[in-house]
């Protein structure tokens, strides 16, 4: 295993972070239930993470039954207490009071007094980033939470465009950030450089699940990365960036460990191999019309029907070019306006107003994109895809 610095926070936390989403029968209500097997199943796994040198687990108050499970799990373990670290979340509170009933009923939990680190979890819009930073707002509950030696750390996690990331960071009031940075999604490069020139620890969420499925890759992408995984692929190009620190990975079996473990093998982790099957994923790329739209151009913007048209047609942008449909439609399927953490309505609502066509560099025809995108991607139920 190799450990980095966690920025400011001075932990040195494995590159590995065990996420932990996936536990038998982590989601079926009623939360409060835990079933003997998935007990049994999750100790297997944490013991599995620890024992390869996994040192920080990652939970939230919003991932099912996590919570609970980890706090019945963790007095079994063989490894001490003190040989790792937890992190979980929970989503902005109205208050500093409100707050700190959050973190106590999450360490209840848990069944711990203390955590080492903990993040506000979807500060997805600016509204949320002025509201969890607001005098007596959720923040300043956390702040005296840590003075007390309640939290360890403080951060947040989200999912948000690079421009409220940036805000976020530069308000100076956390030490790490959980971000989205991938192989495949690279817009969120400035919050990371942003972030490591202010010394935050930088902990990059969920590089194979949203960074595209990369546990049940399409033929094609197996193909264009080999002999690496893609899923070793993405992981070794994150940790070629020295400024991340962390991923996490969301292990559902003991034995997926030795999946990540493949990606240490070798140093450096950018080398040629790397770098030929670099060559190859983009040279299956660059001659569709939509490239430059994966890539973060968001010129297009803003849509008056509220589609989020650059990453709809991101998502076409991979189903097209290396068939990853699975990852493509269950994403798609995911966005809704009125959520913020998978923003963007249907490209089957658009109206046709021609805004977003002056504003397009490569002068594409967005609204018939936006429907030929639709009827490739649309599902009844994504949770089938």
């Amino acid at each position: 295993m190799e450990y980095r610095k966690f920025g400011k926070t001075g932990l040195k936390l494995s590159v590995f972070t065990l996420g932990t989403m996936r536990f038998l029968h982590g989601w079926e209500e009623p939360y409060d239930e835990l079933p003997e097997d998935s007990l049994e199943h999750a100790h297997q796994v944490i013991q599995a993470a620890l024992d390869a040198g996994f040192n920080l687990i990652e939970t939230a108050e919003g991932y099912g039954k996590s919570e609970a499970i980890i706090g019945q799990t963790l007095p079994k373990l063989t490894h001490p207490r003190s040989s790792y670290k937890v992190m979980t979340k929970s989503s902005p509170a109205e208050s500093a009071d409100a707050m700190r009933r959050q973190v106590e009923a999450a360490l209840k939990r848990l069944n711990l007094d203390h955590i080492e680190l903990f993040a506000v979890h979807g500060i997805n819009t600016p509204e949320l980033v002025t509201e969890t930073l607001k005098r007596n707002g959720c923040m300043e509950g956390l702040e005296q939470m840590r003075d007390e030696g309640i939290i360890g750390h403080l951060g947040f996690a989200t999912h948000a465009p690079v421009s409220t990331v940036l805000e976020a960071i530069r308000s100076d009031r956390f030490s790490f950030v959980n971000m989205h940075y991938y192989a495949l999604r690279t817009e969120k490069k400035a919050a990371l450089d942003l972030a490591a020139s202010m010394d935050m620890g930088v902990f990059i969420i969920s590089p194979n699940d949203k960074g595209g499925r990369l546990y049940e890759p399409s033929e094609k992408l197996r193909q264009l990365t080999e002999p690496l995984h893609p899923a070793v692929y993405n992981e070794r190009w994150i940790l070629a960036h020295p400024h991340v620190h962390t991923m996490s990975v969301g292990v559902s079996e003991p034995g997926h460990v030795d999946l990540h473990l493949e990606s240490l093998k070798r140093r450096p982790f950018w080398g040629a191999e790397e770098r030929r099957a670099q060559s190859r994923l983009l040279a299956a790329q660059v001659d569709s019309e939509l490239d430059r739209c994966a890539n973060g151009c968001r010129e297009c913007l803003p849509c008056p029907e509220r589609i989020a048209i650059p990453d709809l047609l991101r998502l076409d942008h991979y189903r097209q070019t290396l068939d990853m449909a699975l990852y493509s439609t269950f994403r798609y399927g995911m966005m809704n306006p009125d959520d913020h953490w998978m923003p963007g309505a249907k490209g089957d609502i658009c109206t046709r107003c021609d805004e977003c066509l002056p504003r397009c560099p490569q002068s594409l025809p967005i609204p018939d994109l936006l429907f030929k995108a639709h009827e490739a991607m649309h599902q009844d139920d994504p949770k089938e895809s």
